[in-house]
């Protein structure tokens, strides 16, 4: 057998299908409109009436050369002669399936959680089925939904479970649909990618359903050259050479300079969900900077400040279930107009409803840049932290480990992930800095690590196609503008924003003082 395309993989039910449509007929329009793989399932049918009805669509996709599975049922799928099967954990057994139909027959295996995942790996299937991804009235009785992030998850974990995990086909299924699809293929981006997407309803329901395939086909097309696309900074430009390995702190500081003037020039609107705490410092370093500072929590108007084209800073700092919601909504509306937003998951890992929420923001929607201290960021990538309150968790690790969960993390999400401390880790999944600049005001000063977030939202939002130099710009000047201040954290605060103000908005950046002061103070960090 020649190896299968999971790609577009069709589940039947023909309790969906519309008025006047065999199943057969909405299958056969369905392959013609790309569908590389269809399973059977019927749970009702009686057994003869299964057989014949798998008979005749086997006819057509042995006609099509796609592949036909039976779901469940390795006695039909015998008397059929088709493909393979798809078992499930209250199936016919792995071990019972395979002596049946020997090693010629394709046998898929449903994934929902991370044991079934072991167990799989035991068995080493042919392919698997990860999910649900969301509810799904198809399958009234299934698992609970693991949603995107879930799913990522599992791959990752599936990744680790040797060359069978790194290598077997994984499908994801539950609730896909041409509105979702391409949300959840970006969200599932780890080392073990999705091999299709299984989908249901969205094509046995659809009167059209060559059209509504040929609809999926090209957003999985699209979904597949971004994932192979290099990101916005390895495009043929300035930043792409400033960001090599041999670029040199003038060439870093020039990148720099013209990042925040294009800030002055174009004055980004910067809409901070932020806590109270923090939102008059917040503003003030806003527009020490050259951009436009606005503090709003209504919802009724997340979807015209989005509408302007600036940048979203979401602050979980004082996060309550009440404010859902509005996080939510923030984040849809942002990325309709793909505007950046910078999430400060402020004390993730100190409560639970904390932690939920954080999880709530990251499926959301897509968030160009994770910014939080060692305990958030840790937290967030699934590690047990115990903080206490807001507070920095600062382990023994070595930098380098520190490092790798910042890379990876941002692999995790397609983004940029800055881990703030002593030393600042920045990565974009592929490359990955040191920044070793600032002052220990910084740590005395509330609202200094918050207050980071609005301008590293400035930057990007004046250089949507640097994106990753932009955030390095904006901590690099951030943190030698606190060094230039006093030690005194009273009469810090005022020489801080003075020397932001002077460096960014009065465009002192651009002179030499600062590159006989040892700016910037970053390095590129390699892994083996």
């Amino acid at each position: 057998m020649t190896t299968p395309d999971y790609s577009l993989y069709l589940v039947t039910d023909s309790g969906l299908l519309p008025d006047g449509r065999s199943l057969v007929e909405q299958v056969e329009a369905a392959i013609d409109g790309g569908v590389t793989m269809v399973q059977l399932r019927e749970k009702t049918l009686a057994t003869n009436k299964f057989i014949q009805l798998g008979r005749e669509l086997h006819e057509v996709t042995s006609r099509r050369k796609v592949p036909l599975l039976i779901n469940d049922r390795v006695d039909v799928a015998l008397a059929v002669g088709c493909e393979g099967v798809h078992i499930g954990w209250d199936d016919c057994d792995y071990a019972t399936a395979r002596r049946l139909l020997g090693h010629e027959k394709l046998i898929g295996i449903s994934v929902s959680n991370e044991e079934q995942a072991r167990q799989a790996a035991e068995a080493e299937p042919d392919y698997i089925g990860v999910g649900p991804v969301f509810a799904t009235a198809t399958k009234p009785n299934h698992n609970p939904p693991i949603g995107p992030s879930g799913l990522r998850s599992l791959l990752e974990y599936i990744h680790t479970l040797g060359d069978w995990g790194r290598d077997v086909p994984a499908v994801c299924i539950g609730g896909i649909n041409p509105k979702n699809v391409e949300e959840v293929c970006k969200e599932a981006k780890t080392l073990k990618p999705l091999s299709g997407v299984a989908v249901v309803s969205a094509i046995m329901a659809a009167p059209a359903p060559k059209l509504v395939c040929r609809q999926f086909h090209q957003l999985l097309s699209f979904n597949k050259m971004r994932a192979e696309s290099p990101p916005p900074d390895y495009t043929p430009s300035v930043a792409k050479k400033t960001l090599q390995p041999n670029a040199t702190k003038p060439e870093l500081h020039a990148l720099f300079a013209e990042i925040f003037a294009n800030v002055r020039e174009t004055k980004p609107m910067v809409h901070h969900i932020t806590n109270n705490v923090v939102k008059n410092f917040s503003a003030n370093i806003c527009l020490a900077v050259g951009a436009s500072p606005i503090m709003s929590e209504e919802i009724e108007e997340t979807a015209e400040l989005a509408a302007i084209n600036g940048a979203l800073v979401l602050n979980m700092g004082t996060a309550t279930a009440a404010a859902r919601p509005l996080f939510l909504e923030a984040i849809r509306t942002n990325n309709k107009h793909s505007n950046p937003i910078v999430f400060d998951p402020v004390g993730a890992g100190a409560t639970a409803l904390r932690r939920t929420t954080a999880r709530l923001v990251l499926e959301a929607g897509h968030i160009d840049v994770i910014k939080g201290n060692e305990g958030e960021i840790r937290t967030l990538f699934g590690e047990a932290v115990s903080m206490r309150g807001v507070d920095s968790l600062d382990t023994s690790d070595a930098p380098l480990a520190k490092a790798v969960i910042v890379r990876d993390l941002a692999r995790r999400h397609n983004n940029i992930v800055v881990m703030t401390g002593p030393t600042d880790f920045v990565s974009d999944g592929i490359l990955t800095y040191a920044l070793t600049d600032g002052s220990r005001s910084q740590a005395l000063v509330t609202g200094t690590g918050c207050s980071l977030g609005t301008v590293i939202a400035a930057a990007v939002a004046a250089n949507r196609d640097a994106k990753l130099a932009a955030v390095l710009a904006a901590i690099n000047v951030y943190n030698y503008a606190a060094r230039c201040a006093t030690d005194r954290p009273g009469s810090w605060v005022a020489q801080f924003v003075d020397t932001l103000w002077s460096l960014t908005s009065n465009g002192e950046m651009a002179g030499d003082e600062i590159l006989r002061a040892g700016y910037p103070k970053m390095e590129r960090l390699e892994f083996e």
